[in-house]
């Protein structure tokens, strides 16, 4: 197994944010030929953006949600190549959700977005079945 990549704030190259397991099927018919997930500048600005406090959270457990998610989903409206992943990282212990968009015909995979999200929120995606429990090998 690959060690776990770093993803730093400060970063002005692209960078790889994660790996995603082969064993996992991607909802929606989706591919996902390339499952080296990267990170660009300009993603990390939207993040920085949005949820300031969280930065350091979201890029510093990226890479575990990645490589073992415990909730994989997709939105009932949207764009059906993005996927999002959660796992419950970190102390104290937090749903951390991470959004991928795979581009099969590029083979190309990158992180849209990464934010916390709360436990009713999970339970409602769910519940709507937009989002599932990740049973792995």
């Amino acid at each position: 197994m690959r060690a776990s990549p770093v993803v730093l704030a400060n970063a002005s190259q692209v960078q790889v944010a994660g790996y995603v397991p082969r064993w996992l099927v991607l909802p929606g018919g989706l591919q996902g030929r390339q499952r080296t997930v990267r990170i660009t500048a300009d993603r990390i600005a939207h993040i920085r953006q949005r949820r300031p406090g969280w930065l350091e959270f979201c890029l510093g457990h990226m890479p575990a949600v990645l490589e073992r998610p415990d909730y994989i989903g997709q939105r009932a409206h949207g764009d059906r190549r993005r996927t999002e992943f959660v796992r419950l990282v970190g102390r104290p212990a937090r749903w951390l959700l991470v959004s991928v968009k795979f581009v099969d015909d590029a083979d190309e995979a990158w992180v849209n977005s990464a934010h916390p999200i709360a436990t009713r929120y999970l339970t409602r995606r769910r519940r709507a079945r937009t989002m599932w429990e990740v049973r792995g090998p």
